[in-house]
């Protein structure tokens, strides 16, 4: 399942804060949203900002215990963890998303921590009829992303600052454009940060596909029609 262009995707952690209101907020969300990024609760989410820490510490299963309580596949889903959890168990990982409709793995400490995996991972993925999803940052070098154009990722998800939930800096909309013009056709998402119209649409006129909010929505997930109020709010900047 590709993603829409232009798409607003919204991030939950997995079981926060409990397998119901999890289960809630996924039809919710997968009716008002054009693809899902479930978190896989970890007890080291290194590179999530304060508050969605605290959803993964807070969920009520941990692992990929949490990823099986529900099924996915009305929209593309995009399975989201940490390597380090995972990287002598990789088919494993690629199983659970394949038998829970999946449609990619994301680790966004692949490249900067097990890059020595890389391989495994895109042969892992591609054996269980998913597609390779990668994380790059602002520094991420040219000669690395042109690589990974050429595994024919499903998205590649720049992340727009150094943590979750930040305010964005003025050079955001530089940072963008240099990766669309590395990446070329390939589905570019943007994430971190994204909580108004006025974001969604600045990020995707600097050339992103689609935005994925997830700090934001946190507080409304127990609501859902608030949730959904909210996620028609932001819809308004793709137009």
């Amino acid at each position: 399942m590709e993603i829409r262009k232009p798409g607003l995707g919204a991030y939950i952690t997995a079981t926060y804060p409990n397998k119901v209101l999890f289960l809630n907020a996924v039809k919710c969300l997968s009716e008002v949203s054009d693809f899902l990024e479930v978190g896989i609760p970890t007890l080291n989410p290194k590179y999530d900002g304060p508050v969605i820490r605290k959803t993964h510490f807070a969920a009520e299963l941990k692992g990929l215990d949490a990823i099986n309580v529900a099924r996915y596949g009305t929209i593309p889903t995009i399975l989201m963890g940490y390597i380090e959890d995972y990287a002598n168990r990789l088919e494993f990982v690629a199983q659970v998303a394949s038998e829970v409709g999946a449609s990619s793995v994301l680790f966004p400490d692949l490249l900067f921590e097990r890059i020595d995996r890389l391989e495994d991972y895109v042969v892992t993925m591609r054996n269980y009829g998913l597609r390779p999803s990668f994380f790059v940052a602002s520094n991420t070098s040219h000669r690395l992303v042109n690589l990974l154009v050429k595994y024919e990722p499903l998205f590649m998800y720049l992340g727009l600052y150094a943590a979750t939930g930040i305010k964005l800096p003025l050079y955001i909309e530089r940072n963008i454009r240099e990766v669309r013009r590395l990446v070329d056709g390939t589905t570019l998402v943007a994430g971190f940060a994204i909580n108004s119209p006025e974001m969604v649409r600045l990020v995707i006129n600097a050339g992103a596909d689609a935005v994925v909010v997830g700090t934001a929505l946190v507080d409304k997930l127990g609501n859902g029609e608030e949730c959904r109020r909210f996620m028609m709010e932001l819809r308004g900047g793709l137009a």
